[in-house]
């Protein structure tokens, strides 16, 4: 990554001339602008607008870290953190990565360069940000939404989330309740997210309550959080497992995506195939047939992180490990097998 320093040592001028040339600053001579300028544009150097405005917050801003571009939970939940955070004086900086990013290098980077009062990080691995990261925790605390940080106990990183494992094997358990047998998984990679983890076990946990083996060779697809993820996962799993009667989706983004593919299958929700989702979004009431799934309470859960954020920014650094309930919503997409 290009720096101003690099700009600076390259052009021959200091760091503070370089630093009114990109300001635009009207003490610089013509000569010396071109000079500079005609650096930056050979290195291809952009300003960080980010880190400028996060350092213009002095030290009174909240780094909100989201790991995920397409995924419409974090987008609601987004809106309340920054509602909460604001309430209490600070400022929000948000900043996305890739849903295979690092959060934790990327974090501590901006850490770096900015010095935010506190992060909260929305998707992030809480096991990795207690163990592996230098620069969070008493120096810079931190609070992990939608992931728990389990045994880590790191000061000042702590998390609010809800039981995933629970929470899949209450979705497994409603479609075997209706006499569904013959079930397919689709999720995240759990060998890369906890959370995918835990609710690939809730889903296998509920099927074993009931004496069944799941198969995770044939009735499980790993895949991105997204629409069109959803979609392929979807044909994936059915030329795996022709078989199936229902299908448990790890996110309501990637279920409107599996029902996509059904629908060019031939294949009825949920005549054919009952569906059921997981995260609650707004949009899951919205789709034909209203879909059935697992809701995450994310104006609580949101308000319940800048909470704890506060406590620690105020001195306590105790870790928490906080739960929130979750539901079910109920739709359209499940039918019974009973009879």
């Amino acid at each position: 990554m290009i720096t101003i320093k690099d700009i600076a040592r390259e052009s021959g001028f200091s760091v503070s001339t370089v630093s009114r040339v990109l300001a635009g600053h009207p003490d610089v001579s013509t000569a010396t602008a071109a000079a500079v300028q005609a650096v930056i544009d050979k290195r291809h150097f952009v300003v960080n607008r980010f880190a400028r405005n996060l350092k213009l917050a002095d030290k009174s801003a909240v780094l909100v870290m989201i790991k995920g571009r397409d995924n419409m939970l974090f987008a609601s939940m987004v809106e309340h953190v920054q509602t909460a955070v604001q309430a209490t004086g600070y400022t929000v900086a948000t900043h996305y990565i890739d849903e295979d990013g690092n959060e934790i290098a990327e974090a501590e980077r901006l850490i770096s360069e900015t010095k935010p009062a506190g992060v909260i990080f929305l998707g992030g691995d809480a096991n990795h940000v207690a163990t592996r990261a230098r620069l969070i925790g008493a120096e810079c605390p931190a609070v992990v939404l939608t992931n728990t940080v389990a045994a880590a106990g790191r000061t000042g990183v702590s998390s609010v989330t809800t039981d995933d494992k629970a929470a899949a094997k209450l979705a497994v358990d409603y479609l075997l309740d209706r006499g569904h047998q013959r079930i397919g998984v689709i999720g995240g990679s759990p060998e890369n997210s906890m959370v995918s983890r835990l609710r690939l076990e809730g889903a296998i946990d509920a099927m074993a309550g009931r004496g069944l083996e799941f198969d995770t060779r044939s009735h499980f697809v790993a895949t991105r959080f997204s629409l069109k993820s959803g979609y392929g996962a979807a044909k994936k799993l059915l030329d795996k497992a022709p078989g199936i009667t229902a299908i448990y989706v790890m996110s309501d983004i990637m279920a409107l995506g599996v029902r996509r593919a059904l629908y060019e299958r031939d294949l009825d929700v949920p005549g054919d195939i009952s569906l059921i989702g997981h995260d609650g979004i707004e949009l899951a009431s919205y789709v034909v047939p209203k879909l059935v799934t697992i809701r995450q309470p994310q104006e609580l859960m949101a308000l319940r992180a800048v909470a704890v954020l506060m406590r620690h920014l105020r001195g306590d650094l105790t870790p928490v490990e906080e739960f929130e309930d979750v539901s079910i919503i109920f739709g359209e997409s499940v039918r019974s097998l009973v009879v």
